[in-house]
């Protein structure tokens, strides 16, 4: 494959994961995506363009027995008949479940801007006296980060760190 249809391919993955995430965890409205709770505890949210070229498979789970939770974000890209990993993430990390809607609302923040920050939220957002931090590094194709949300610049009620690449 040529490097300029890599990088169109990659261009066009960055927008539907924008797209993907909107529909999806951070949005919430699921127009397009399709949810499912695994028997081994994971939650798959599949979201398919309309064109039917692009798949985002995004897959986490959480525990009760914890506020921790883990997963990954897959864009796979239609050549023919099979499907095509081009762009991965991971992420892992903890958060309180009374904090989960300050953290969808950031992220939605940056998918809605269309701006790539490690593919969550923005560098900073501040509410209520809640702050959303958040330390990239590196571009679409290759970054790993941190972000966290503390009260009054106090100590972290949680975290996540994350990590991504190209497969092209």
């Amino acid at each position: 494959m040529e490097e300029a249809q890599k990088r169109e391919i990659l261009e066009k993955a960055k927008k539907v994961f924008f797209e993907a995430m909107l529909d999806g965890y951070a949005g919430g409205e699921n127009r397009r995506s399709v949810k499912v709770w695994d028997e081994d505890g994971y939650k798959t949210i599949t979201y398919t363009t309309e064109d039917g070229k692009y798949k985002v498979v995004d897959r986490y789970c959480e525990t009760p027995l914890s506020d921790k939770s883990c997963g990954t974000t897959t864009i796979f890209f239609r050549t023919g008949l099979i499907w095509s990993a081009v762009w991965w993430m991971s992420y892992w990390g903890r958060y309180p479940k009374d904090i989960i809607p300050f953290l969808k609302s950031c992220l939605r923040s940056a998918y809605e801007r269309g701006e790539f920050v490690g593919g969550r939220g923005p560098y900073a957002v501040s509410e209520n006296n809640t702050e959303y931090l958040n330390f990239p590094r590196g571009s679409f194709s290759d970054f790993v980060g941190h972000e966290s949300i503390s009260p009054d610049f106090k100590d972290p009620l949680g975290s996540h760190k994350y990590s991504g690449m190209s497969m092209l």
